[in-house]
């Protein structure tokens, strides 16, 4: 039931008691009344002003812890408690919007208050529900993400923090944040273990704790960058409580009196967190690129308490595990998604399922064989060392030819430095005309030519009359 509408409820119960308990003798009286004095003839009973709604916000943590640190989480230049604040302001501002609403914050400041202070403020402004703002942070940084609610495990006050809450987280899931669900928590004691929601449960007020999301994990991190985004989860945080409330607003031009808000029914147990790790995780290789290292994995897993939430995977048999992934579709119990695995190692592949809060199971291990394949940066490598040698052989046979051509050059030149070098007078002084051979010339030469042959004709005529008498004397000397 809607918490306004239960208030104006009581109200009307409460009078009719009253009216019931009225001495008669003070109805008669009021019927004596003379005419002047008694309400018109025919006249509408009055309606009873309507109750204002109170709300009160209360942004997380504040002022320093006794260590002398900001209270709160503190990350990468961003403080919690002053980003708690601005949420708290703009959700303020805009449910100030909405009609018959009071709004209330626990700190304006960077004071530090105790959790009671804090309820205790809630309940001495008679506040129909208390919200608390934070953002988170994990343990180890950068290892969880995602947005979630915080409600109280017991009776009216989980019922109405659920039902609140299942319309923050859908809001938050519109936004792009992936949604850690809507959750309870318990102490050693078998209470509830946030100290807010403790508080306000002996305190009769329903609440509810917001973890926008993980101001440390680069998943969620485009979400919380500055005062703007972190003002727009204030009007979010509005919408959601007016929608809620039934709320409607003639500046906003809105009206949620119809809303339809989930019914939670309120348990009559205690609602325990999950506590046992998935109930099934297994494994199984569905394809293997041996030329590129991919490798698909069918994931099956489940948890039949709080469902599954995130995923990681080790291709070295467990030593080492990729950061953890959103299981993505949580109505799906069966999940493919692909590894890239390193050259030159036999795969061993082990997968982690987590379930709603945080627990996990390991699935069997598949070995595979070795992927020898070459990696981009191998391939690029080897293209570079390959076109180093081509360029070293190129410039080697560049530099041959141009020795070649230097050789040839200089033999060139020795033979210019050979020749007659004629001096400047030498050049400057014509060189004299060529006479053309007369017909005397001509005719000389001719008969110096046939006095050679004659001559020459002579001699072997009287060489060999001389032969022939060498050859008589031998003759005549043998007989």
């Amino acid at each position: 039931m809607n918490i306004h509408f239960r208030h104006l409820c009581y109200k009307q119960i409460l009078l009719a008691l009253f009216l019931c308990l009225v001495p008669a003798t003070t109805l008669s009286a009021q019927e004596e009344m003379p005419p002047s004095e008694s309400e018109p003839a025919g006249a509408e009973i009055q309606e009873l002003p309507v109750e204002k709604l109170v709300i009160v916000l209360d942004p997380g943590h504040g002022g320093m812890n006794d260590e002398g640190k900001p209270e709160g989480g503190v990350y990468d230049g961003f403080v919690e408690k002053e980003m708690n604040l601005i949420v708290a302001e703009a959700m303020k501002a805009e449910l100030e919007k909405y009609e018959d609403v009071t709004v209330y914050l626990t700190r304006t400041g960077d004071q530090r208050l105790s959790l009671e202070e804090r309820v205790n403020f809630a309940k001495s402004v008679d506040a129909d529900f208390l919200f608390c703002l934070h953002f988170n942070l994990s343990k180890d940084h950068n290892t969880l993400f995602g947005t979630e609610c915080w409600v109280s495990a017991f009776g009216r006050y989980y019922s109405e923090g659920y039902a609140f809450a299942d319309i923050e987280m859908d809001a938050l899931e519109k936004l792009g944040l992936y949604s850690r669900g809507i959750k309870t928590r318990l102490n050693d004691e078998g209470a509830d273990y946030y100290g807010i929601i403790r508080h306000s449960v002996e305190q009769d007020l329903p609440c509810v704790l917001i973890e926008h999301c993980h101001m440390d994990h680069e998943n969620d991190r485009p979400f919380c960058e500055g005062r703007e985004q972190w003002e727009a989860f204030g009007r979010l945080d509005a919408t959601s409580a007016a929608k809620y409330f039934h709320l409607k607003s003639d500046v906003l031009g809105v009206d949620y009196s119809d809303y339809q808000t989930l019914d939670v029914p309120v348990p009559t147990g205690v609602m325990r967190p999950d506590t046992t790790e998935p109930d099934v995780c297994m494994i199984e290789v569905t394809n293997q690129e041996m030329e590129t290292g991919e490798i698909t994995v069918a994931l099956s897993a489940t948890d039949y308490d709080s469902g599954m939430l995130y995923y990681d995977y080790s291709y070295d048999g467990g030593e080492t595990f990729a950061p953890r992934l959103a299981w993505g579709d949580k109505t799906q119990d069966t999940i493919i998604f692909t590894i890239q695995v390193p050259p030159h190692i036999i795969p061993q592949i082990v997968v982690r399922g987590y379930n709603g809060y945080d627990l996990f199971t390991e699935s069997n291990l598949v070995s595979l064989p070795s992927m020898d394949y070459k990696t981009e940066e191998e391939i690029a490598a080897e293209l570079a060392e390959k076109e180093q040698a081509e360029a070293a052989a190129k410039a080697a046979k560049e530099a041959e030819a141009a020795e070649e051509e230097r050789k040839r050059e200089a033999a060139k030149g020795h033979t210019d430095t050979v020749e007659v070098r004629r001096t400047p007078e030498a050049e400057a002084k014509p060189e004299p005309e060529k006479e053309e051979p007369s017909v005397s010339y001509f005719l000389t030469v001719c008969l110096v030519c046939a006095l050679s042959v004659i001559g020459m004709t002579l001699a072997m005529v009287l060489l060999l009359k001389s032969r022939k008498r060498r050859k008589r004397k031998r003759r005549r000397k043998r007989r």
